[in-house]
């Protein structure tokens, strides 16, 4: 390589490196994350634009065994275990198989989707505040999500400055006849079972 090509390629890198963001960067790095990497319990509430607000608590052990059980209103449970979907209509006494699922490739498709989105992020800041006693990181920033639909986000995460665990995230979206604000509230659950249906 001649000097001159590799001067040139040294001041476009060093270029790059000057307008880096590391608030932009964090925020991809939250974003990019499928878990947490333990079992965890979120209870989630979706605020549909002029509509009633629902709960439902989401229950997570890993990529391929979890539960969502709706609170407000409440409907039957549904449970993912062993790339299949099951239903409950008695809050999990009995389970009536739904669907066949490929979790391996759900994920990586989740992956895919979530890399094609990334590259969208824009308008971040970073920032921090007390949420329940607790000194947390505060990291947002705008979004396009293309699956589906196409929406325009505001995602923001707030991260436990002890442990770097996403204990609040808020996704405000807004699409072609609809907008939502969706709370998650996230704690830790090292213990947590769930159903195993045969």
């Amino acid at each position: 390589m001649k000097s001159g090509q590799l001067a040139a390629i040294l001041v476009l890198a060093s270029g790059q490196a000057a307008f880096a963001d590391p608030c932009q960067d964090r925020f991809t790095e939250l974003y990019l994350q499928l878990d947490q990497g333990v079992p965890t319990r979120t209870a989630v509430t979706m605020a549909f634009k002029g509509a009633p607000e629902s709960k439902n608590d989401f229950l997570y052990l890993n990529a391929d065994h979890y539960m969502t059980v709706p609170t407000s209103p409440a409907g039957p449970w549904v449970l993912g275990y062993r790339n299949v979907l099951y239903q409950s209509p008695d809050e999990g006494k009995t389970w009536e198989k739904i669907r066949e699922m490929e979790t391996g490739q759900n994920a990586e498709q989740a992956r895919a989707d979530k890399l094609a989105n990334a590259k969208t992020i824009r308008n971040a800041t970073c920032g921090e505040e007390e949420l329940d006693g607790e000194t947390v990181a505060v990291v947002a920033a705008d979004i396009t999500v293309s699956q589906g639909m196409v929406s325009e986000n505001r995602y923001t995460y707030f991260v436990r400055s002890s442990d770097g665990f996403i204990v609040k995230a808020v996704y405000d979206t807004k699409a072609p006849g609809f907008e939502m604000v969706t709370t998650q509230e996230i704690e830790k659950d090292p213990g947590l079972t769930l159903p195993s249906p045969e």
